[in-house]
């Protein structure tokens, strides 16, 4: 048991927690109002039995300037023990320590959010306890195990990899050995490369041959052989004449256009008889444009000598030759020849050239005299002369061709072998070498090895999941028939079912579900839909749930004999209807382990819970609580709980809580005048001293409003409206506040949110409902 409170500074609101050393009993019942440490000197106690540092280290004092420092003794069975912390680390040994907080709640059973996966793990743990921890160990070792011995096999296999080629491992390890396998891989090389050989035979280029040129002079021949009359000659020098003298090209327009009205036997423009005019006569001759058409098929004769017997027709016969040159070098051996047959070029441009001239002259002629016929018998002399050309490139390919049809008999010599389909073969063969190399015969012998580990360790992790399982069903069953009898005993309208452990999400965990008035709410994996954990309990409900969890696991210890059990709030307005169940808890607690510490900050609870022990002698108790000192930090020290809970006060205060909790008989005039001597009542416990006896709540707040640092009262100016309110709606039922008329009637809806506002203005400093 905790015998004494040695030392706790800087622990939250704890600075100095412990002036002088504390001692407790087997009972030690902590009073203290909210925000005075209550949760803080609770989280020590669970941080004390797990030697947490991290949970006390985040409490520190605010603005502490020195170290944290705890020391605790303990004095179980087997010799007293300090637990110090320094601000660093735990010493001394772990106390046998089982605690019910806020951090209990939220880490095994729910938070804010739901019921989370964390914390179903967290109460998996929780419900096995030490019964299933060596199986957990084992299970977990042997998974752990059969996680290095499957990387093991996935290392040998992978040693494998660059010797199975596409194979399979277990199709490598399968493969028979081949006697002859270095020969067949000799006869299967040598067709590979016969077969690669034809494959670059067959793919050799040709020979090239050249364009043979075309040379048809037809149209210029006709253009040389034609003629044009006199007359249309003379007809264009007179009418170039008289449009000269008027204009130029302008009159020459104009005339044109004039044609168009026909002017054949007088003038449209001056009425003067035009039927013999031969000035008329010259235009029409001008204007029919055969002479132009004439002189335009003359000027083109130049342009198609040069086109027909230019270089451009014998562009290949300097490219294609020298093809054949660089080709020879691959063909040279196969065919058995020396050399390509040759193309003269220069000859041939040399003739081309000849014909030229001789045409060019010809064209000359003609361009000379246009309206003369010349003989065109030069064209058919230069078609002669050309053939020589023609015959050339015809000579040259018929060469060409001869060897090109020698290169496609020599390929046809070779047959085609699938080069594709005898590297495959090859490849299966070097496999099958492979799989009796002396340096593969260890790795395969290291990976059946390792697959015999693996299958050993997943066995043996086997069969302890399935005595984990065995004991995990076993203790949970167990577990939660006596959540369920702990919660038929706090009349709750809901039990847990189908409490099982769950591998889903890849770790361990619990899942269960809640029967609500035979509704059934999931609150593990696929949890969701109309009903929720938070819908379906009210908070009283989960904070029960809760505790039945905490008192099944703390009975079913079997060193629950030698635990201090700490209770932080295990009472509140909430649980009004589950006073007496709980307190039956509590002493059953007393009654069954070594020393139970209970916080809260109804002193009414914890002055009955006293009374109880004492009355079933089940052991000495102490009382103390959490003071307030001149820094408005806490520390821990005797407190009567019978003076606390004496006076008018006590009744005031349980017949308001009757009323907000619906009990049925509680008169609302009765309430109503109740509330201001609940709350001048607290105010005068809060505040000793402050106020003169018989002072009103309005002069009170007089006060509370006038006052000035240090003055303590300051604290109570930030409520000061609502107080001021409140008081003007509670003192309407008193006469000596209400010029002697007080009232007699109220209603419900009007007395609720100011009832609730006093409980709340006592509980938790605020006015707000709760």
């Amino acid at each position: 048991m905790l015998e004494k409170v040695i030392c706790i500074d800087n622990v939250g609101v704890i600075k100095k927690g412990a002036p002088k050393s504390v001692n407790l009993q087997k009972v030690a019942l902590i009073y203290a109002d909210n925000a005075r440490g209550k949760s803080t000197l609770s989280s020590l106690l669970l941080a004390c039995s797990g030697a947490n540092v991290q949970d006390v280290v985040s409490r520190k004092t605010v603005g502490a300037t020195t170290a944290q420092k705890v020391i605790l003794r303990f004095n179980p069975p087997g010799g007293a023990f300090n637990s110090e912390f320094d601000g660093v680390a735990w010493k001394g040994a772990k106390p046998n320590l089982h605690v019910f907080n806020q951090a209990f709640v939220e880490r095994n059973v729910f938070a804010s959010t739901g019921v989370l996966p964390e914390q179903r793990e967290a109460l998996l743990i929780f419900a096995l306890g030490d019964a299933a921890v060596a199986e957990r160990a084992k299970f977990e070792q042997y998974a752990a195990l059969q996680k290095d011995c499957a990387g093991k096999v996935t290392a040998a296999e992978g040693a494998l990899v660059g010797f199975r080629g596409n194979y399979t491992v277990d199709q490598f390890i399968a493969l028979t050995p081949l006697d002859d396998v270095v020969k067949q891989l000799t006869d299967i090389d040598k067709q590979i490369g016969e077969a690669r050989a034809a494959d670059q035979i067959a793919n050799r280029p040709e020979f090239k041959t050249v364009s043979v040129p075309v040379f048809n002079f037809d149209g210029l021949a006709e253009v040389v052989a034609s003629s044009f009359e006199s007359l249309a000659v003379r007809a264009e020098e007179m009418a170039k004449a008289h449009f000269a003298k008027h204009n130029d090209s302008s009159t020459e327009r104009w005339v044109s256009e004039g044609l168009g009205h026909k002017p054949d036997n007088e003038c449209p423009f001056c009425g003067q008889q035009t039927g013999e005019l031969e000035l008329l006569k010259a235009y029409k001759a001008y204007f029919d444009g055969s002479y132009s058409d004439h002189l335009n098929r003359i000027s083109g004769l130049r342009e198609g000598v040069n086109n027909f017997l230019g270089d451009r027709p014998l562009v290949s016969w300097t490219v294609n030759p020298e093809f054949n040159r660089g080709l020879l070098s691959v063909w040279v051996e196969s065919l058995g020849i020396k050399e390509v047959q040759t193309l003269d070029f220069a000859k041939a441009i040399e003739a081309l050239k000849a014909v030229k001239a001789e045409l060019l002259m010809l064209v000359d002629a003609k361009e000379r005299n246009p309206l003369a016929a010349l003989d065109p018998a030069s064209f058919a002399i230069a078609l002669v002369k050309l053939d020589a050309v023609v015959s050339m490139a015809q000579s040259y390919n018929a060469e060409i061709t001869k060897l090109n049809e020698k290169g496609a008999a020599y390929k046809a010599k070779f047959a085609k072998s699938d080069v594709v389909a005898l590297t495959t073969n090859r490849s299966q063969l070097v496999i099958r070498k492979n799989r009796y190399d002396a340096k593969t015969v260890p790795l395969i012998d290291a990976v059946k090895n390792a697959r015999v580990d693996y299958k050993s360790a997943e066995m043996a992790k086997d069969a302890a999941r399935a005595e984990l399982d065995k004991l995990m069903a076993e203790t949970l069953a167990k577990f939660q028939q006596a959540i369920n009898d702990w919660l038929v005993k706090f009349a709750t309208p809901f039990q847990i079912d189908q409490l099982a452990p769950t591998y889903k999400g890849g770790g361990l965990r619990s899942e269960y579900v809640l029967k609500v008035r035979g509704a059934t709410v999931n609150v593990g994996p696929g949890g969701g839909g109309e009903l929720s954990f938070h819908s379906a309990l009210s908070e009283g409900d989960k904070r029960t749930l809760a505790f039945a969890f905490f008192l099944a696991k703390l009975f079913a210890d079997p060193s629950r004999a030698g635990a201090t059990v700490v209770l932080d709030d295990v009472f509140t307005s909430l649980d009004k209807h589950r006073r007496h169940n709980t307190i039956e808890a509590v002493l059953k607690m007393v009654a069954e382990c070594a020393q139970v510490i209970t916080l809260g900050h109804d002193a009414h609870f914890l002055r009955e819970l006293k009374k109880r022990v004492s009355k079933k002698k089940l052991g000495a108790a102490v009382e103390l609580a959490l003071h307030r000192d001149a820094q408005d930090y806490s520390f821990l020290d005797d407190f009567d709980l019978d003076d606390y809970c004496s006076s008018e006060y006590y009744k005031h205060y349980l017949l308001v809580e009757r009323f907000v909790n619906a009990e049925p008989f509680v008169g609302m005039l009765e309430v109503a005048k109740s509330l201001r001597l609940l709350v001048e009542g607290h105010l005068h416990r809060c505040f000793p001293k402050k106020f003169k006896e018989g002072q009103t709540v309005g002069e009170m707040l007089d006060l509370v409003k006038n006052a000035t640092a240090p003055n303590s009262l300051v604290r109570l100016q930030s409520l000061h409206a609502e107080l001021v309110s409140f008081n003007d709606f509670a003192a309407a039922f008193h006469h000596d506040t209400s010029g002697g008329y007080p009232r007699t009637e109220v209603n419900e809806a009007e007395l609720l949110p100011f009832a609730k506002g006093a409980l709340g203005f006592i509980q938790i400093r605020s006015f707000k409902s709760h």
